[in-house]
Protein backbone atom coordinates (compact mmCIF):
# COMPACT_ATOMS: atom_id res chain seq x y z
CA UNK A 1 0.00 0.00 0.00
CA UNK A 2 1.24 3.63 -0.87
CA UNK A 3 0.78 5.84 1.90
CA UNK A 4 2.95 9.05 0.44
CA UNK A 5 -0.49 10.51 -0.82
CA UNK A 6 -1.10 13.53 1.72
CA UNK A 7 -4.91 13.99 2.22
CA UNK A 8 -4.75 13.06 5.58
CA UNK A 9 -8.47 11.75 5.58
CA UNK A 10 -8.19 9.28 2.15
CA UNK A 11 -4.96 7.97 3.91
CA UNK A 12 -6.68 7.08 7.15
CA UNK A 13 -9.50 5.19 5.16
CA UNK A 14 -7.06 2.97 2.89
CA UNK A 15 -5.17 2.35 6.29
CA UNK A 16 -8.40 0.94 8.17
CA UNK A 17 -9.11 -1.34 4.49
CA UNK A 18 -5.16 -2.61 4.36
CA UNK A 19 -4.91 -3.52 7.83
CA UNK A 20 -7.96 -5.59 7.49
CA UNK A 21 -6.08 -7.57 4.33
CA UNK A 22 -2.62 -7.63 6.38
CA UNK A 23 -4.13 -9.39 9.32
CA UNK A 24 -5.77 -11.84 7.31
CA UNK A 25 -2.60 -12.63 5.65
CA UNK A 26 -1.05 -12.81 9.19
CA UNK A 27 1.77 -10.03 8.01
CA UNK A 28 2.79 -8.95 11.20
CA UNK A 29 5.48 -6.43 9.58
CA UNK A 30 2.73 -4.80 7.35
CA UNK A 31 0.03 -4.97 10.20
CA UNK A 32 2.66 -3.10 12.27
CA UNK A 33 3.71 -0.45 9.87
CA UNK A 34 0.13 0.23 8.80
CA UNK A 35 -0.60 0.41 12.43
CA UNK A 36 1.94 3.44 12.78
CA UNK A 37 0.96 4.92 9.92
CA UNK A 38 -2.49 5.25 11.42
CA UNK A 39 -1.71 6.91 15.01
CA UNK A 40 0.54 9.62 12.97
CA UNK A 41 -2.36 10.26 10.46
CA UNK A 42 -4.21 10.39 13.35
CA UNK A 43 -2.39 12.42 15.21
CA UNK A 44 -2.24 15.08 12.05
CA UNK A 45 -6.13 14.26 11.90
CA UNK A 46 -6.68 15.99 15.48
CA UNK A 47 -8.40 12.13 15.82
CA UNK A 48 -7.04 11.25 19.49
CA UNK A 49 -9.60 8.70 20.17
CA UNK A 50 -8.32 6.66 16.64
CA UNK A 51 -4.69 7.27 17.51
CA UNK A 52 -5.25 5.50 20.60
CA UNK A 53 -7.28 2.85 18.62
CA UNK A 54 -3.81 1.97 16.94
CA UNK A 55 -1.57 2.42 19.42
CA UNK A 56 -4.03 -0.32 21.51
CA UNK A 57 -3.88 -2.43 18.90
CA UNK A 58 -0.17 -2.50 18.37
CA UNK A 59 0.18 -3.11 22.41
CA UNK A 60 -1.88 -6.39 21.81
CA UNK A 61 -0.04 -7.28 19.08
CA UNK A 62 2.14 -10.51 19.28
CA UNK A 63 4.63 -9.04 16.79
CA UNK A 64 7.40 -11.35 15.40
CA UNK A 65 10.26 -9.45 13.64
CA UNK A 66 11.73 -7.05 15.43
CA UNK A 67 10.78 -4.29 12.41
CA UNK A 68 7.19 -4.95 13.22
CA UNK A 69 7.76 -4.71 17.16
CA UNK A 70 9.52 -1.45 16.41
CA UNK A 71 6.66 0.05 14.69
CA UNK A 72 4.56 -1.26 16.97
CA UNK A 73 6.41 1.05 19.16
CA UNK A 74 5.73 4.26 17.31
CA UNK A 75 2.15 3.65 17.15
CA UNK A 76 2.12 3.86 20.50
CA UNK A 77 4.86 6.93 20.46
CA UNK A 78 2.48 8.59 17.92
CA UNK A 79 -0.52 8.18 20.14
CA UNK A 80 0.87 9.01 23.60
CA UNK A 81 2.14 12.44 21.81
CA UNK A 82 -1.69 13.15 20.80
CA UNK A 83 -3.19 12.43 24.18
CA UNK A 84 0.25 14.53 25.40
CA UNK A 85 1.36 11.58 27.38
CA UNK A 86 5.07 12.82 27.35
CA UNK A 87 6.51 10.32 29.63
CA UNK A 88 4.77 7.33 27.67
CA UNK A 89 6.07 8.61 24.48
CA UNK A 90 9.80 9.35 26.12
CA UNK A 91 9.40 5.89 27.28
CA UNK A 92 8.35 4.81 24.07
CA UNK A 93 11.14 6.74 21.68
CA UNK A 94 14.08 5.41 24.11
CA UNK A 95 12.76 1.94 23.42
CA UNK A 96 12.47 2.62 19.77
CA UNK A 97 16.04 4.66 19.25
CA UNK A 98 17.76 1.55 20.80
CA UNK A 99 16.01 -0.96 18.66
CA UNK A 100 16.65 1.15 15.39
CA UNK A 101 20.00 1.45 16.38
CA UNK A 102 20.33 -2.49 16.92
CA UNK A 103 18.78 -2.75 13.48
CA UNK A 104 21.00 -0.49 11.66
CA UNK A 105 18.09 1.61 10.43
CA UNK A 106 20.08 4.50 10.60
CA UNK A 107 16.46 6.71 9.31
CA UNK A 108 14.90 5.35 11.62
CA UNK A 109 17.45 6.43 14.05
CA UNK A 110 17.29 9.99 12.91
CA UNK A 111 13.25 10.37 13.53
CA UNK A 112 13.31 8.41 16.77
CA UNK A 113 16.24 11.20 17.93
CA UNK A 114 14.21 14.23 16.80
CA UNK A 115 11.19 12.68 18.56
CA UNK A 116 12.91 12.63 21.66
CA UNK A 117 14.40 16.40 21.24
CA UNK A 118 10.56 17.41 20.64
CA UNK A 119 9.48 15.54 23.86
CA UNK A 120 12.76 17.09 26.06
CA UNK A 121 11.90 20.23 24.01
CA UNK A 122 8.35 19.75 26.02
CA UNK A 123 9.02 18.82 29.15
CA UNK A 124 11.78 21.67 29.60
CA UNK A 125 15.29 20.09 28.67
CA UNK A 126 16.93 22.03 25.86
CA UNK A 127 20.17 21.32 26.84
CA UNK A 128 19.33 17.62 26.04
CA UNK A 129 17.07 18.33 23.06
CA UNK A 130 19.72 20.06 21.55
CA UNK A 131 22.28 16.93 22.05
CA UNK A 132 19.01 14.87 20.53
CA UNK A 133 18.64 16.97 17.41
CA UNK A 134 22.53 16.73 16.41
CA UNK A 135 22.73 12.70 16.93
CA UNK A 136 19.82 12.89 14.42
CA UNK A 137 21.50 15.51 12.19
CA UNK A 138 24.35 13.00 12.38
CA UNK A 139 22.45 10.14 11.41
CA UNK A 140 20.97 11.64 8.68
CA UNK A 141 24.92 12.77 7.36
CA UNK A 142 26.03 9.25 8.08
CA UNK A 143 23.29 7.94 5.67
CA UNK A 144 24.16 10.36 3.01
CA UNK A 145 20.67 12.37 2.97
CA UNK A 146 20.82 16.05 2.00
CA UNK A 147 17.57 17.27 2.40
CA UNK A 148 14.29 15.59 3.65
CA UNK A 149 11.56 15.66 6.23
CA UNK A 150 14.24 14.28 9.24
CA UNK A 151 16.67 17.17 8.18
CA UNK A 152 13.82 19.34 8.33
CA UNK A 153 12.71 18.03 11.86
CA UNK A 154 15.84 17.68 13.57
CA UNK A 155 16.48 21.48 12.16
CA UNK A 156 13.45 22.00 13.62
CA UNK A 157 14.35 20.72 17.20
CA UNK A 158 17.92 22.26 16.94
CA UNK A 159 16.48 25.30 16.33
CA UNK A 160 13.69 24.87 19.66
CA UNK A 161 16.96 24.31 21.42
CA UNK A 162 18.67 27.35 20.64
CA UNK A 163 15.56 29.54 21.04
CA UNK A 164 14.84 27.74 24.13
CA UNK A 165 18.64 28.29 25.28
CA UNK A 166 18.19 32.36 24.76
CA UNK A 167 19.67 32.37 21.08
CA UNK A 168 16.28 33.62 19.33
CA UNK A 169 18.40 34.98 16.53
CA UNK A 170 20.26 31.46 16.10
CA UNK A 171 17.18 29.76 15.81
CA UNK A 172 15.58 32.34 13.30
CA UNK A 173 18.36 31.81 11.03
CA UNK A 174 18.26 28.27 11.25
CA UNK A 175 14.73 27.12 10.16
CA UNK A 176 14.86 30.41 7.51
CA UNK A 177 17.91 28.08 6.03
CA UNK A 178 15.12 25.00 5.65
CA UNK A 179 13.58 25.21 2.05
CA UNK A 180 9.72 24.28 2.64
CA UNK A 181 8.89 23.92 -0.91
CA UNK A 182 9.97 19.59 -1.31
CA UNK A 183 8.99 19.06 1.82
CA UNK A 184 5.61 17.25 2.42
CA UNK A 185 2.94 19.33 3.74
CA UNK A 186 2.92 17.79 7.62
CA UNK A 187 6.50 18.71 7.64
CA UNK A 188 6.21 21.89 5.52
CA UNK A 189 3.32 23.11 8.35
CA UNK A 190 5.16 22.55 11.55
CA UNK A 191 8.79 24.26 10.31
CA UNK A 192 6.63 26.93 9.51
CA UNK A 193 4.61 27.23 12.51
CA UNK A 194 8.15 26.78 14.31
CA UNK A 195 9.37 30.10 12.93
CA UNK A 196 6.29 31.98 12.89
CA UNK A 197 5.96 31.60 16.46
CA UNK A 198 9.58 32.23 17.23
CA UNK A 199 9.53 35.27 14.74
CA UNK A 200 6.91 36.50 17.18
CA UNK A 201 8.60 36.09 20.18
CA UNK A 202 11.74 37.59 18.66
CA UNK A 203 9.68 40.79 18.05
CA UNK A 204 12.20 42.36 15.41
CA UNK A 205 11.63 45.02 12.64
CA UNK A 206 9.60 42.65 10.32
CA UNK A 207 8.96 39.60 12.48
CA UNK A 208 5.44 39.91 12.84
CA UNK A 209 4.26 40.72 8.99
CA UNK A 210 6.87 37.21 8.04
CA UNK A 211 4.95 35.14 10.31
CA UNK A 212 1.85 36.25 9.43
CA UNK A 213 2.68 35.20 5.79
CA UNK A 214 4.07 32.26 6.66
CA UNK A 215 1.50 30.84 9.05
CA UNK A 216 -1.07 31.74 6.57
CA UNK A 217 0.30 29.85 3.74
CA UNK A 218 0.83 26.71 6.16
CA UNK A 219 -2.90 27.01 7.29
CA UNK A 220 -4.17 27.15 3.45
CA UNK A 221 -1.56 23.84 2.66
CA UNK A 222 -2.68 22.02 5.76
CA UNK A 223 -6.26 22.93 4.60
CA UNK A 224 -5.93 21.26 1.86
CA UNK A 225 -5.03 17.96 3.18
CA UNK A 226 -7.36 17.76 6.47
CA UNK A 227 -4.02 18.08 8.65
CA UNK A 228 -5.88 19.71 11.57
CA UNK A 229 -2.94 19.09 13.82
CA UNK A 230 -1.41 22.83 14.24
CA UNK A 231 -4.64 24.75 13.52
CA UNK A 232 -4.63 26.24 16.37
CA UNK A 233 -1.40 27.10 16.48
CA UNK A 234 -1.44 28.68 13.41
CA UNK A 235 -4.79 30.46 13.98
CA UNK A 236 -2.82 31.77 16.66
CA UNK A 237 -0.03 32.85 15.34
CA UNK A 238 -2.11 35.08 13.08
CA UNK A 239 -4.41 36.70 15.26
CA UNK A 240 -1.01 37.50 17.43
CA UNK A 241 0.37 39.37 14.20
CA UNK A 242 -3.13 41.03 13.39
CA UNK A 243 -3.11 42.50 16.97
CA UNK A 244 0.34 44.01 16.41
CA UNK A 245 -0.70 45.80 13.10
CA UNK A 246 -3.87 46.76 14.72
CA UNK A 247 -6.60 44.77 13.03
CA UNK A 248 -8.41 43.58 16.02
CA UNK A 249 -11.36 42.61 14.32
CA UNK A 250 -9.25 40.47 12.32
CA UNK A 251 -7.22 39.48 15.75
CA UNK A 252 -10.67 38.32 17.09
CA UNK A 253 -11.30 36.44 14.64
CA UNK A 254 -8.29 34.45 14.13
CA UNK A 255 -8.59 34.20 17.87
CA UNK A 256 -12.28 32.31 17.85
CA UNK A 257 -11.28 30.29 14.99
CA UNK A 258 -7.88 28.85 17.17
CA UNK A 259 -10.74 28.50 20.13
CA UNK A 260 -12.75 26.25 17.72
CA UNK A 261 -9.85 24.27 17.00
CA UNK A 262 -8.35 23.62 20.15
CA UNK A 263 -10.10 20.14 20.97
CA UNK A 264 -8.75 18.72 17.47
CA UNK A 265 -4.86 19.74 17.78
CA UNK A 266 -1.56 19.90 19.05
CA UNK A 267 -1.46 19.23 23.27
CA UNK A 268 -0.12 22.78 23.72
CA UNK A 269 -3.21 24.26 21.84
CA UNK A 270 -4.95 25.82 24.65
CA UNK A 271 -2.05 27.22 25.92
CA UNK A 272 -1.12 28.45 22.60
CA UNK A 273 -4.56 30.07 22.56
CA UNK A 274 -3.79 31.62 25.98
CA UNK A 275 -0.91 33.20 25.02
CA UNK A 276 -2.51 34.90 21.87
CA UNK A 277 -5.86 35.61 23.84
CA UNK A 278 -3.68 37.33 26.31
CA UNK A 279 -2.15 39.71 23.12
CA UNK A 280 -5.68 39.71 21.59
CA UNK A 281 -8.08 41.12 24.01
CA UNK A 282 -7.49 43.98 26.74
CA UNK A 283 -6.54 43.72 30.28
CA UNK A 284 -9.22 44.46 31.78
CA UNK A 285 -11.52 41.92 29.63
CA UNK A 286 -12.98 39.04 31.78
CA UNK A 287 -12.73 36.91 29.15
CA UNK A 288 -8.89 37.16 29.35
CA UNK A 289 -8.58 36.95 33.06
CA UNK A 290 -10.25 33.33 32.75
CA UNK A 291 -8.44 32.14 29.99
CA UNK A 292 -4.81 32.95 31.89
CA UNK A 293 -6.00 31.55 35.15
CA UNK A 294 -7.14 28.47 33.34
CA UNK A 295 -3.77 28.31 31.98
CA UNK A 296 -2.02 28.61 34.65
CA UNK A 297 -3.77 26.43 36.23
CA UNK A 298 -3.24 23.49 33.66
CA UNK A 299 0.65 24.50 33.66
CA UNK A 300 0.92 24.27 37.23
CA UNK A 301 -1.23 20.74 37.39
CA UNK A 302 0.86 18.96 34.63
CA UNK A 303 4.52 20.25 36.42
CA UNK A 304 3.02 18.26 39.43
CA UNK A 305 3.30 14.85 37.72
CA UNK A 306 6.82 16.07 36.12
CA UNK A 307 9.72 14.41 37.13
CA UNK A 308 11.38 18.24 36.99
CA UNK A 309 8.75 20.41 37.37
CA UNK A 310 10.68 23.77 37.41
CA UNK A 311 11.95 22.88 34.32
CA UNK A 312 8.92 22.05 32.75
CA UNK A 313 7.33 25.53 33.96
CA UNK A 314 10.37 27.91 33.37
CA UNK A 315 11.98 25.77 30.69
CA UNK A 316 9.31 26.60 28.29
CA UNK A 317 9.14 29.33 26.89
CA UNK A 318 4.85 29.25 26.04
CA UNK A 319 4.77 27.89 29.79
CA UNK A 320 7.42 30.56 31.58
CA UNK A 321 5.41 33.21 29.55
CA UNK A 322 1.77 32.64 30.30
CA UNK A 323 3.21 32.47 34.29
CA UNK A 324 5.10 35.46 34.04
CA UNK A 325 1.52 37.10 32.89
CA UNK A 326 -0.76 35.31 35.85
CA UNK A 327 1.70 36.09 38.64
CA UNK A 328 5.36 34.35 38.10
CA UNK A 329 6.93 30.95 38.06
CA UNK A 330 6.18 29.71 41.93
CA UNK A 331 9.77 30.06 43.88
CA UNK A 332 8.60 26.47 45.66
CA UNK A 333 8.58 24.21 42.45
CA UNK A 334 10.98 21.72 43.27
CA UNK A 335 13.92 20.82 40.40
CA UNK A 336 15.35 17.71 39.66
CA UNK A 337 18.01 16.84 41.63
Amino acid sequence: MDLDREEVGTQLDEIDAALTSAERADDDREVARLLAAGAHAALRRGDVPRARGFADRAARGSFRHRTAQLDAMRAQTFAATATGDLEAALHQTIKARAMARDLGRTGELAEQSCALAAIQLALGAPAEARSCADAALAAITAAGDRVDATAALATLCRAGADAELGDLDGAVTRLDAVELAPLPVATRVDVACALAFWLLERGAAGDSRRAEALAADALAAADRVGDHHRRTALHACLGRAAARRGDDDLARTHLERARRSADRAEAAAVLLLALATAEVLPADDGNRHVVLASARTRILRTAARREDPRAFCAGVRLHRRLLELTGGVPADLPGAS
